[in-house]
């Protein structure tokens, strides 16, 4: 199978995914294509497989369905349906845009790769990959993908979950995740607002030098007996 036909049935198995998520939270496409500021023709092209989804559009996507970002990057379809969100704005997406193709850019540089060699990857002209490095045009999340891979890189380093609303929407939940798979009794302690000093000073201990804990212990020792 060559490139260009694992880029096509990459973005068909992605537009079955988007669908699949549209569904459990009952979202039209009309609904989506206002959040993404997408016609609703549009978005059926891209769950149709027939228009590429960049990264900044399906960060949105998530964000509005309420499902992690890294579902989309595997195959498998969702069984939960929750909420939704308020629309980012243009400038974000926008800004989501410039942001990756620095980044792009960066990890083209440090593997030592030109816009003529990664072009030739994705069989597409050298001026598209200047295009996504300055942020011109979005990048498909399936070319995207596969450059990653041709870089040597994990996707993850696309992803923003700090400087803005969905990432950091993203992030929190994650967060919530993670808390969750902890003991039941460690989750009751981090969440006791009267523990908050415990927990600060194990974070200030956990930062010490060995040399300083080994001292600390000594002089606890010595109190103690």
């Amino acid at each position: 199978m060559s490139l260009s036909e694992k880029l096509s049935l990459r973005n068909k198995i992605l537009g079955v995914m988007i669908r699949d998520a549209r569904h459990q939270a009952s979202k039209t496409q009309d609904d989506c294509g206002a959040f993404l500021r997408l016609s609703a023709s549009t978005f059926s092209d891209i769950e149709y497989g027939e228009r590429p989804i960049s990264l900044p559009e399906l960060e949105a996507f998530a964000f509005l369905v309420d499902v992690p970002l890294e579902h989309f990057f595997g195959d498998t379809l969702l069984e939960e349906n929750n909420g939704a969100r308020q629309p980012p704005s243009d400038e974000l997406v926008e800004l989501r845009n410039r942001v990756i193709g620095v980044l792009l850019r960066q990890a083209r540089a440090a593997a030592r790769r030109t816009q003529a060699e990664c072009a030739q990857f994705l069989s597409v002209p050298d001026t598209r990959i200047s295009a996504y490095e300055y942020g011109q045009t979005p990048i498909p999340l399936s070319e995207l993908e596969a450059l990653a891979g041709f870089l040597e890189i994990p996707l993850q380093v696309f992803v923003d979950e700090e400087h803005n609303p969905i990432g950091q929407q993203l992030r929190r939940k994650h967060t919530l995740e993670e808390l969750e798979h902890l003991p039941q009794e460690i989750q009751g302690f981090v969440l006791e607002p009267l523990n908050v000093n415990y927990l600060r000073t194990a974070l200030r201990l956990s930062r010490m030098p060995a040399d300083d804990l080994r001292t600390i212990a000594e002089s606890l020792l010595e109190i103690t007996y």
